[in-house]
Formats: structure tokens, sequence, C-alpha cells
């Protein structure tokens, strides 16, 4: 059974159930909980073993040519150890055998460089020990496609893929391309134990590709580290800036024309440190997706439920450290719930690009664009109102969640919706959440530039209620609201329950090496 962890200053101290003999214990332990963690004690672990990149060394071109043979040849039910090495420039192998075991002789001893995509189409193919660096994907959708079902790809790295491949904009409005690492197709596939590091050119990291059947993802313990955007000068091109600040997740679960579907993917267990790319996070554009237990630490983005029904975050600890721009969730769509969420030090203000400008608040309840308090939605059908925009928030559950020291605790949205992104034109025609309920939360925001809870006065929130509510801190327009206390909770059951928290470090994420 994990446990959960409570960091100090000078100590890492476990503490259990027991020592939570009430929940008035359980918020005063909340006010320091996770206020000096670091990097450094998230992402080493004395379980690694260090492989240098150094030490690899180059195989030659017949020995390059003979593994592209027995992978593109494999029968059904092989199993492929391939011998420790720096495999240069592979291309595109197309993989088609089922039931095949593909795995490294040592796990991170065996390198992909230069350009390369393995295209899965077997199914339960296992994926095991490889390490792609220091070249890029020979297809923009990844250095791995898994296009059949059952695959997997576990104990593996992807570390500064960001070369050899074209990567100028377009001549049509200067467009930046789109270059994925992994890309998921099929069905029931599971990415455990990998490692990504260091995505620093357009394009989501993690895509899940779905059509209208459930995809049953599990994307688990994996740790995503220091993406950054812009470090080729996308933004510097004024009129396209919008749109090149735009596909820069670490992961897409879906998309908006599928995203009325159910994924039933669970990502979960995460690390994620340093992951800068964009607003969106993780962006959720599917239904019935599990965002479960991740540690979120240092990263200027948000978990976006940007499209689809029926999602689920909970139990996540999100870390902002005062770093600028860090976020919580953002919510559009409809019948989510979050819950018992540790949201703590974010410094989220708008972000800093004209038309991606909402408030990355810990939690932020978006205005749509559609009628949903009288059940209008959105269609491909309907021009100006098609999938791809906002859904106005519907029938959303906030219950349960610890927001401590953050720039802005609780948000309901009124930021301007455009036409698109590639029209700045603000859309008229705005509504507000409906039927959102909000019970237990503990919001502690006692700095006096900080604001518990940002009402919308020109959109207020319909027909929602407000029960057990505690908004310690700066109120927006309080006459809006009902149902808060603005003291410290000394009743039972109130925040987030810290004994189902448990803050995910290299010890069980990641794979069983370091490479550098």
């Amino acid at each position: 059974m994990k446990k959960s962890l409570l960091f100090s200053a000078c100590s890492i101290a476990l503490y259990s159930t027991a020592t939570l003999a009430s929940t008035a214990d359980n918020v005063q332990q909340s006010l320091s909980l996770f206020d000096n963690v670091q990097q450094q004690t998230l992402l080493h672990s004395d379980r690694h073993t260090v492989v240098n990149a150094s030490d690899i060394n180059p195989v030659s071109n017949e020995e390059i040519v003979a593994l592209r043979q027995q992978l593109t040849t494999a029968p059904d039910g092989a199993e492929i150890i391939i011998a420790d090495g720096e495999y240069s420039h592979l291309g595109e192998v197309i993989i088609t055998a089922n039931n095949l075991k593909i795995q490294a002789r040592q796990p991170g001893k065996v390198v992909f460089s230069g350009l390369v995509q393995l295209v899965v189409k077997g199914d339960d193919v296992s994926l095991d020990g490889l390490v792609f660096t220091n070249g890029g994907p020979a297809e923009r959708f990844g250095g791995i496609k898994l296009m059949g079902d059952n695959n997997r790809l576990v104990n593996s790295t992807f570390k500064d893929f960001n070369h050899d491949y074209p990567y100028e904009p377009d001549e049509a409005r200067e467009e930046y391309p789109r270059y994925l690492w992994l890309s998921i197709w099929g069905k029931n596939a599971t990415v455990t134990h990998n490692r990504f590091e260091g995505k620093l050119k357009r394009g989501t990291l993690i895509g899940v590709q779905k059509d209208d059947t459930p995809d049953n993802h599990v994307i688990e313990h994996n740790i995503f580290y220091n993406m950054q955007p812009n470090q080729f000068n996308e933004f510097a091109i004024e009129h396209a800036i919008r749109y090149n600040a735009n596909s820069w997740e670490a992961i897409r679960i879906g998309d908006s024309k599928a995203s009325q579907f159910p994924s039933n993917t669970s990502f979960s267990h995460n690390l994620m440190v340093g992951m800068d790319g964009e607003r969106e996070l993780i962006s959720v554009k599917s239904g019935h997706n599990k965002i479960n237990g991740n540690t979120i630490f240092e990263s200027s983005s948000m978990i976006s439920l940007r499209h689809g029904k029926a999602n689920e975050v909970s139990n996540n600890i999100i870390l902002g450290n005062g770093k600028n721009l860090t976020g919580g969730i953002r919510v559009y769509d409809e019948d989510h719930v979050i819950s018992n969420n540790f949201i703590r030090g974010l410094s989220g203000k708008d972000g800093g690009i004209k038309g991606n400008a909402d408030l990355r608040g810990a939690i932020v309840i978006n205005t749509g664009i559609i009628d949903v308090e009288n059940n209008e939605q959105l269609s491909e059908k309907v021009k100006g109102k098609e999938l791809n925009k906002q859904w106005t928030p519907k029938n959303i559950t906030v219950s349960h969640n610890s927001l401590i020291d953050n720039q802005w605790g609780i948000i309901h949205g009124d930021q301007v919706h455009r036409v698109s992104l590639f029209n700045n034109a603000e859309v008229e025609n705005i509504f507000a959440g409906d039927n959102i309920h909000f019970k237990a939360n503990f919001v502690y925001a006692p700095k006096p530039d900080a604001v518990a809870l940002k009402t919308n006065q020109k959109y207020p929130l319909t027909r929602s209620t407000y029960e057990q509510e505690f908004y310690v801190g700066q109120v927006d327009n309080q006459a809006k609201v009902s149902g808060f206390n603005t003291e410290i909770p000394k009743q039972d059951n109130v925040g987030a329950d810290l004994t189902k928290l448990s803050l995910v470090t290299a010890d069980e994420a990641g794979p069983s090496y370091v490479f550098k």
C-alpha cells in the first residue's frame, strides 16, 4: 500500500490515517503541506542505474539494416532482444507481427538517434527499455505510432528528440509544423514507467487519436520533464502567435470532432515537472477519462477539460512553488467531477498571449458560447458553434479540494472568446456555467493580493449551489455567492482528505535507469 508523503525543509515524514484524528487536524496540516518540495527530491531515486550517452557506441550500417529486417519480418510470437548500441536513422519501420516482444538487452542502452518511427500495426506488442534521442520523428505522428491493440511501451525514454526533421513556418500562414513524440491509435494501450524529457518544438508530446468507441488506455507512472516553448522563436511572428503558441500539450486525449465519445483513458500517478508548453498541460478532448493521483510541479500550465463529458479529476497534487503562469484545472463541457485535489502556490495570471489569456487559477469554471441552461449544444452542423468551440460548463461537481496560497483560488471565468485560432474577432454571445455544485472546498488565500474566489459579475453562474464552502481571503462580488464561510474550518469533512494523496516521485515513476 502506498503511503502519503509530507515534506518538510529537512526531511520527508510519512504519515498515516491514524495521525489525522479529525478534519480540523487535516485542515491545519494542509496549511504547510508540500511547502518545501524541490525538483531534485522528486526526480532523484537511488533505484536508478545511470546510463551515460558517451558510453553508447554507434553500430554499423549492416547492423542497422539487419535490425530493420528483423523488426519488419518478425513472425507472430517472436522475441527480439536488441544488442546495446546507437542505431542511427532507422527511418520508418513498420511492425506487423502480433504478440511480439521487442526489448533492449540492457535497459537504456539501445539508443535510436536520427530520424526514426516505429509503426506498430500488430497487436499485443511490447516495446521495452528503448531510448529515443538526438534525432526526431521520421513523420509528424511521432517516434512511435501504436496502431494496433493491446500494445505496451514500458521502461523507455524520449529525451531531446527535437532534431533532423524540417521545422520552418509554412507559406500559407507562417504556421510551424506539429511533431508528436508518441501517438496512440489502437485500443487498450499501456504506457507505463517511461520518461519524456526536453521537448522543445511545437507538437503535442503524446497524442491519443480516437474514433467513436472507447480507447481504454492506461498511461501511468511516467515522468514528464522540461517542456519549453518558443526556443526557436516560434512566437516572433506576431500575427501567427495564437496558433504557433498552441499544440504544446504534454498529452491530448482525443480531439474536438470525436470529443463527445468516451475514451475511458486513465492518466494517473504520473510526475510532471517544469512542463511549460502552453496553458493546456493535460488536454482532455473526450469523455469518461480519469486524471487521478498525478503530481504536477512548477509547470506553467493546467489540467484542461477542454471537450468531452463525465471526466474525473481527483487526488492530484499541483504545486506551483510561486512560479509565474502556473495553473490548476480549467473546465468546459458537462458532467465532470473535480474532487480531493491539493493545489498550492500557483501564480497564474493570464497567459500573456492575446486571445489565449484566460486566468490560470486553481479551479476555473469557464464561460462558453452556448446556452446550456436551455440545453443548447455544439454541433458540426451549426456554423460558428462547431465542436471545436467552447462548450459552456454544466452539471459540474467541485468538492473537497484544498487550494492553498494561490494567486487565484476558484474563478468563475469571464474570458473573451475568439471566433477561432485563426480569427481574432470576439464572439458576441457568452454564457456562464450552469448547475455547478461546490461542496466542502477549502480555499486559503490570506495574502493581500490574492483572491480566494473571483466571481463573474457580468456572467454569474446559473442554478449553482454552495455547501460548506470555506473561502479564507478576498471574495469578489460576495452577493453573487451564498453558503460559504470566511474562517479556517473546524468541522469535519472539509477540503481534501490528505490520506488519499500521494506525492509521486522517481522512486515509483519513470524507468529503472536515467539516461544522461
